[in-house]
């Protein structure tokens, strides 16, 4: 250690002596620096005084400094009196002194003067070399150079303007770009424009006044001989702004002065005050042009490429370049709060202010007008420079909220509708694509989804909304059935290309929960699916016809139009409900295998999307039939490749330069992304079924340090686990740990575990692992896998909400305890697990608290429980529930229900479901060979957690064998109902299972209670196997062994997420994950493992009195709970796993009752209307 010290100390005074040395030479060379300055002023003196120079070396040959008197003589000599030689001479000894120094100088004035004559003079070399000196002025970096430079200029152009103007042609004649004086102007206007365009990004940097005087200038230059009462008279000459207009068509000096906010509030106030002119003559100038094209649809000049050398501008294109530059300049300043506060604006021809909404219309109407676009410069047509400035104003939100309402919406609804009448003129297909490019525009935006989903009130959908005209007509279009009349010259269908256009607008609708709603009636999947597979077949038959071959654009249209149809039919897939629908066509597999191909090149799902296909793969993994499409794919085979590759390999440019760090983290950074994507697929149960079910893993002698798995999803990494014993595990730590972390992800979800544990006895397994994890001396081994072992088997044995079960933790140095040096932990390879992870719960005492529930429900009498009777328990339940929660317990909770379920009894809207009593024999013996082995892992979870929370008093045999004849009975009286395609109901019953807790543990009660609870809305959706397979199911939703909690309960939570807090949804998009899984992950298990047991028995309660609708109120209640940490795991990317892994901490329902009734009454009409009708 002493010899490192030393040489470390010995390189560091070697290198300060060097860097001290460096300095020196650095310093002595300063003198030899300036004698070379002092000859090169010499030099450049002897240049100047020959008079050699001339004006193409000037500004090559280097620079003068001269005194105060030669400037006054040069002042002197440049006097537009002079003779036209001195001026020429002095000019160009000007040019070879440093503008800081003519700024400098006591001259400026009179030479300021002198510079704007010669910029005004006839001689081209006088003014030519004027120009140049700005030029070589604007590139000083000095603010106050500059700004004197660009006051000049624009001065000098303001007084020719006004002295010279006489000169130019009027408004109403050709322009010849060739003449020496119109050459001259716009070589003095470009250079002002150039200076305009770069300026903003330094202005920034110079005090205010520097860009007020900027602004100041410009806009005094522009609003010269505006003559706003006399539109487009035959004696106007033209001004600085058709120059203008010439040389910067789009006005992008405009929209970069208003891209930042420090000049944009000068500029706009500049526009309110003595400069709003300028704005009333862009306004004006695009108004007359929509009255043209209205009154002259072929009003606007085209001309083909071939005329790109033509110098001379004819009066209708002059027009027309000011027309745009003043639509540029307008639809620029729209899209700012600012720009938009000056409208109303008073034009002097027109009565009535000028509002937004009345602009946007003039510029749609022109659209109605339009026939096939016209030959030549497609980037300069009208029509479509009016539908990119419409469509870049409607992607804001805040703009449509203020200034797109039902006139202009109306305006964009009349081309459509004249294709869906069947008299009257149908507008073109040119005019239809910019209508549906604007239209997809607006849905693109939240203000914009509203305005067409809800016309008017912008609060709950309506038929008269504009969404029902547009979705008719991509319907007719898509089925041939569009209105055909005698009198039409075209045909009945529209384009490939325009029916795509609508339907992309209506898929912009339907893949959000709200607009699939609405759009339900008209059943575009099935529409679209048709589609597809016609225009499928007529492709196969054009390749595979022997009595000739199809064009290549023809084959390429058909190819397009294919792939348009699946993209779109593929995008009801980002909804619960549109998955289903999108199950039922049939198709599921081709849209699969399509997103496949785009993800595989990471491509956007659309052009108004700006994330990637992650949310879609993991919507799509929700279901078995999902699951099989993405791993006939390769889907599921690319994420285990990807996640490999980034945990045993590395390019080989890395490992020839440096070998990758090993991870310090269990899960390192570069293989999170994959890892978390292998989590949203395997999410759900249906998911893990589907790939796990009835398969068994190979069990290999060796595996290969750089083997990568090819088999679907992990069964190589679960071979890993299971048989580790075989293999070195040191060389696959990081396997080991990631296939831990996995598989315990993949345990949050208990039947999940118990398809898993029931077929690979994964429990036995670790602690056999941990068995043999021992030194010589027999103490067990503490490392990061012996660690994760042991909380996955402590949470694989134990059931429990928030301090109900005691979870080991997952480091070695626990940051909660203050001993940092050991595990605290104890570890263990047998059952029953140590007492420190069991916590004690003290039992509720049993004498019964009265409470105004408890003694509302001892006043009422059975003949009493009618609608009237409910309403009034519902309001004391509410009031009890805010003011004293805790009393809600136990035999009361009984009580309430029960009297609940005998007033549901007695309403028809309430009993849906036809009733069957049980069939003889349900009460056989539980131990019978019959019993599944999921089940049988399920009741010994579920009577332990019984024992744990002391909602079970009888021996855990008896409790057990009373469990498991609850759920034989119940099994055998739901397949009376079922049509059983793909066998009965895999899961293990969990909601039979809390019932049973909740009564203690009574056999006949909890039968009764269940028969009770089975006929009603409300067992549906609490009682996930109610439905399994049932006959009073449709057929298509019965095929799809799609669960209405998924289709139907997480639909409408996603559905209030994005409404009433975006912010939420938006943390689940990003993170690749949806709200819909993780509801029918909390719903599925009856919130076992996440809410208190309390908690467990208030939702049932709440969902048996309040209304099947409460179940989604209560999640969505969850959510906004959870939000802080939602957002905050959306952060470090681990939001799955959060919600899976983790119990919900500090929930009440009862805290939450007012904003759930708040729900209720936006929500409920759509709510329970959608789940009455499954």
């Amino acid at each position: 250690f002493s010899d490192l010290t030393h040489m470390i100390c010995s390189s560091t005074i070697s290198a300060a002596s060097t860097m001290l040395r460096s300095l020196d030479e650095e310093h002595n060379s300063m003198s030899s620096d300036e004698d070379a300055e002092s000859q090169l002023s010499k030099r450049m003196k002897s240049v100047f005084s020959e008079g050699a120079s001339t004006y193409g070396s000037s500004f090559n040959q280097g620079m003068f400094f001269m005194s105060q008197e030669q400037f006054h003589c040069i002042a002197d000599e440049l006097d537009c009196r002079k003779p036209i030689d001195i001026r020429r001479d002095a000019l160009t000894r000007l040019c070879q002194v440093p503008p800081s120094d003519v700024m400098a100088s006591e001259s400026w004035s009179q030479l300021r003067v002198s510079l704007m004559d010669a910029l005004a003079d006839s001689d081209p070399f006088l003014s030519h070399t004027a120009l140049s000196f700005h030029a070589k002025m604007f590139a000083v970096p000095n603010y106050q150079i500059m700004r004197e430079t660009y006051t000049c200029l624009a001065e000098h152009l303001i007084r020719w303007f006004k002295v010279f103007s006489h000169s130019l042609p009027s408004v109403n004649e050709p322009l010849d770009i060739t003449k020496p004086d119109i050459v001259l102007l716009l070589k003095r206007i470009r250079l002002l424009n150039e200076f305009q365009c770069e300026v903003p990004s330094i202005w920034v940097r110079y005090p205010e006044s520097f860009l007020e005087v900027i602004v100041d200038s410009s806009l005094a230059l522009l609003t010269l001989q505006l003559n706003l009462g006399r539109f487009n008279n035959s004696g106007d000459k033209l001004t600085a702004l058709n120059f203008l207009s010439l040389i910067d068509i789009r006005a992008n000096w405009f929209r970069k002065w208003l891209h930042g906010n420090y000049s944009r509030a000068t500029l706009i106030n500049s526009l309110e005050g003595k400069y709003q002119p300028l704005l009333v003559d862009a306004v004006l100038q695009c108004l007359m042009f929509c009255r043209d094209s209205l009154s002259k649809p072929s009003s606007h000049p085209h001309h083909s490429p071939q005329d790109t050398r033509r110098t001379t501008y004819t009066p209708r294109e002059l027009r027309y370049a000011h027309f745009v530059h003043s639509l540029c300049f307008v639809s620029r300043l729209l899209i700012y709060t600012g720009g938009r506060e000056l409208f109303p604006l008073n034009v002097r021809i027109f009565s009535q202010p000028i509002s937004v909404q009345q602009l946007l219309i003039s510029w749609i109407q022109v659209f109605h007008f339009i026939s096939k676009p016209k030959p030549g410069h497609k980037a300069y047509e009208a029509a479509g420079l009016l539908g990119k400035a419409i469509c870049s104003l409607c992607v804001s939100n805040a703009f449509v909220e203020e200034c797109v309402g039902n006139d202009v919406i109306a305006a964009l609804l009349v081309p459509i509708t004249s294709w869906l009448e069947p008299s009257g003129k149908r507008s073109s297909e040119a005019c239809m694509l910019h209508i549906a490019e604007i239209l997809a525009s607006l849905t693109s935006t939240c203000a914009g989804r509203k305005l067409l989903l809800h016309a008017n009130n912008r609060i709950s959908p309506s038929r008269s909304a504009a969404a029902h005209i547009i979705a008719e007509f991509a319907q007719k279009s898509l089925n041939g059935n569009l209105p055909t009349s005698p009198s039409r010259s075209t045909g009945a269908a529209p384009s490939y290309q325009v029916t795509g256009a609508f339907v992309f607008v209506c898929r912009q609708m339907y893949n959000v929960c709200e607009g699939l709603l609405l759009l339900l009636e008209y059943q575009l999947h099935q529409s679209i699916a048709d589609a597809w597979k016609q225009t499928k077949g007529i492709s196969y038959n054009l390749n595979h016809n022997s009595f000739g071959s199809p064009t290549q654009s023809s084959s390429r249209n058909l190819v397009m139009w294919e792939e348009t149809l699946l993209d779109n039919l593929l995008n009801f897939a980002a909804t619960p409900k549109g998955l289903l629908l999108l199950q039922q066509t049939g198709a599921i597999n081709e849209c699969v295998a399509y997103m496949h191909s785009r993800y595989t090149k990471k491509l956007q799902v659309s052009k108004c999307e700006k994330f990637g296909y992650g949310v879609m793969v993991t919507q799509v993994a929700a279901t078995a039939a999902g699951t099989s499409a993405l791993q006939k794919a390769g889907f599921l085979r690319a994420i285990i490749h990807e996640l490999w590759v980034h945990l045993e390999h590395a390019t080989d440019e890395i490992r020839m330069t440096a070998p990758r760090p090993f991870p310090l983290q269990p899960i390192d950074r570069a293989v999170h992304k994959s890892f978390m994507g292998l989590v949203n697929v395997l999410s759900s149960y249906q998911a893990v079924h589907e790939l796990f079910y009835q398969q068994s893993l190979p069990n290999k002698s060796s595996y290969g340090f750089r083997e990568i798995p090819e088999s679907p999803v992990v069964s190589f990494p679960f071979c890993v686990i299971i048989s580790a014993t075989s293999v070195h595990c040191e060389l696959f730590y990081n396997r080991l740990t990631l296939c831990r972390r996995l598989l315990t992800v993949l345990a949050c979800n208990l039947d999940s575990w118990l398809l898993l544990e029931s077929q690979y006895h994964i429990q036995q397994t670790l602690l056999d692992l941990q068995k043999t994890n021992r030194t010589l001396e027999g103490e067990m081994i503490i490392d990061q896998l012996s660690i994760e072992r042991n909380y996955l088997l402590v949470k694989t044995h134990t059931i429990g909400g928030e301090g109900e079960r005691l979870l080991p933790s997952r480091n070695l140095f626990d940051p909660h305890q203050r001993r940092q040096n050991n595990y605290v932990w104890p570890l263990f390879h047998h059952f029953p697990i140590p007492k420190e992870y069991s916590p004690t719960i003290a039992a509720q005492p049993s004498m019964k608290k009265e409470s105004a529930l408890s003694r509302f429900l001892s006043s009422t009498k059975s003949a009493e429980k009618n609608r009237q009777w409910l309403d009034q328990l519902r309001a004391t339940l509410i009031k009890v529930m805010k003011s004293a929660a805790s009393t809600v317990r136990g035999g009361v909770l009984i009580e309430t229900i029960e009297k609940t379920l005998q007033a549901l009894e007695r309403m028809p809207e309430e009993r849906v479901f036809k009733k069957s009593p049980p069939k003889a024999g349900a009460n056989r013996d539980p131990s019978t060979p019959s019993t599944p082995l999921v089940q049988t892992i399920g009741v010994k979870l579920a009577i332990r957690y019984g024992k744990q929370v002391n909602a079970l008093k009888a021996n855990p045999e008896t409790a057990a064998g009373n469990l498991t004849a609850v759920l034989r009975s119940c099994g055998q009286f739901l397949s009376q109902q079922q049509k059983l395609t793909s066998g009965p109901y895999p899961c293990h019953d969990w909601f039979v299972s809390t019932v049973f807790l909740m009564l203690s543990g009574s056999k006949d009660r909890s039968i009764g209670m269940l028969l009770k609870i089975s006929e009603l809305l409300c067992s549906g959706y609490l009682w996930p196997a109610r439905l399994h397979a049932s006959i009073h199911l449709s057929d298509g939703v019965r095929a799809s062994g799609i669960p209405p909690l998924f289709s139907c309960t997480g639909h409408h939570v996603e559905l209030i997420l994005q409404t009433e807090h975006p912010l939420i949804y938006s943390a689940f998009r990003m993170s690749g994950y949806t709200p819909s899984q993780i509801t029918q992950h909390w719903l599925t298990q009856c919130f076992w493992n996440y809410l208190s047991w309390t908690q467990i028995t208030h939702y049932v309660l709440t969902i048996v009195t309040m209304g099947s609708d409460y179940q989604v109120y209560i999640c969505v209640s969850l959510l906004k709970h959870l939000q802080h940490e939602i957002l905050s795991h959306r952060q470090t990317q681990d939001l799955q796993v959060f919600l899976k892994e983790n119990a919900i901490k500090g929930f009440l329902g009862s805290e939450w009752f007012d904003y759930m009734i708040k729900l209720e009454q936006s929500y409920r009409s759509t709510v329970l209307t959608s789940m009455r009708n499954i």
